[in-house]
């Protein structure tokens, strides 16, 4: 069988939701966190694959280069940034610590329900004002304006890291100046993680709220963190994460800010494109996967697409069957997934909607 349906068991992060899996997806609830279904080999949760034969997806099929998950966010993920993949082979080979395979992890995130984000440097005309204004409202917050205006967002990033605790403070005290979603976001975090730089982080990045069906794309080097909210995620098959903040785990600063982007990102939001009636794609500069939007109806067949090496689907509304040209064919209903390889062309018919990812 190159065709088979897979699943797993969530995976119990602090930060995730008791209700988003199970009210939107379908799956049963346990009075327990849901953070995160993963669909694929990676050895720390390789998928189950529901067949005959059994056996996990990595030991059916080996090694795959991409990977899908459903995530549900009901605190925020930590302030994060993946490395390139020529950084995670030099760094891997060294041994640092903070790199658990040689492979970057370029990330999409498409949402399933109102999903908020911080993602990428915001724009100069944007952040100056805030920055300046921060800088007018208490003096020990100048010294991040000053660096700015001298070093831009590196010498910015640098001064937060340096900072006392007493900056945090000061930005909380402050931050009415930022206007009410700003103030209120900060509040928030200063609530789960006092004293902590991430806090200070926040005020450089972008403040995305995604509507059902966009998306983020998150390259090498990109400055991100969740906040809340469904979707569906799909990356690169690696473990490689450099944090920043806001989170109990270890974070490596150092390294972070080696790898980290400061361009900035004005418009984060990617929006996919049409390609057929029930057929959207999601266009990413990069060879490790691609993904689609499927949405066929009982009058709309989508008919013979180009199997390009291995597919992941996910349904997260109705039903979707999908059929190879080796003439297999298998039903996914809300909250199921399924992998297939070895075949030319597939099919996908049904009234529903899902995510493909193919690499």
């Amino acid at each position: 069988m190159t065709l088979v349906k897979i699943t797993n068991q969530p995976m119990r992060y602090a930060w995730g939701s008791k209700d988003l899996i199970p009210d939107y997806l379908g799956y049963q609830a346990d009075g327990e966190p849901m953070a995160e279904i993963w669909f694929g080999s990676h050895p720390t949760s390789p998928a189950e694959v529901l067949d005959a034969q059994g056996g996990n997806l990595r030991e059916r099929f080996g090694e795959l280069g991409f990977m899908m998950k459903f995530l549900a966010a009901q605190s925020p993920l930590s302030i994060q940034a993946h490395p390139t993949k020529a950084r995670a082979e030099l760094m891997f080979a060294q041994h640092h610590p903070s790199y658990s395979d040689a492979n970057h992890k370029p990330e999409m995130i498409i949402a399933l329900t109102e999903f908020r984000a911080l993602c990428g440097f915001r724009a100069q005309a944007e952040l100056e004002p805030d920055l300046e204004a921060l800088a007018q409202s208490s003096i020990h917050l100048a010294g991040l304006w000053g660096d700015y205006r001298s070093m831009g967002l590196a010498g910015a990033v640098d001064w937060i890291y340096k900072s006392p605790d007493s900056a945090v403070t000061q930005l909380v005290a402050n931050s009415t100046v930022l206007g009410r979603k700003r103030s209120r976001l900060i509040e928030e975090l200063f609530e789960r993680y006092p004293a902590d730089k991430g806090i200070l982080m926040s005020v450089l990045m972008n403040l995305v709220s995604l509507e059902p069906g966009e998306a983020m794309y998150l390259p090498a080097g990109n400055v991100h963190a969740y906040l809340f909210g469904l979707g569906v995620e799909v990356m690169a098959s690696s473990d490689n994460v450099l944090r920043g903040g806001l989170t109990p785990k270890p974070v490596d600063v150092k390294e972070l800010q080696r790898i980290l982007d400061y361009s900035e990102l004005p418009d984060p939001i990617l929006k996919p494109k049409q390609l057929a009636q029930g057929l959207q794609h999601f266009q990413i500069p990069l060879d490790d996967f691609q993904v689609y939007r499927l949405s066929p109806s009982s009058t709309n067949l989508l008919i013979d697409l180009e199997l390009k090496g291995s597919a992941i689907a996910v349904c997260t509304e109705g039903e979707l069957t999908f059929s190879t040209s080796k003439e297999e064919t298998l039903t996914l209903k809300r909250g199921e997934a399924c992998f297939f390889t070895d075949a030319r062309l597939f099919s996908v018919s049904g009234n529903g909607v899902g995510y493909l990812a193919m690499g």
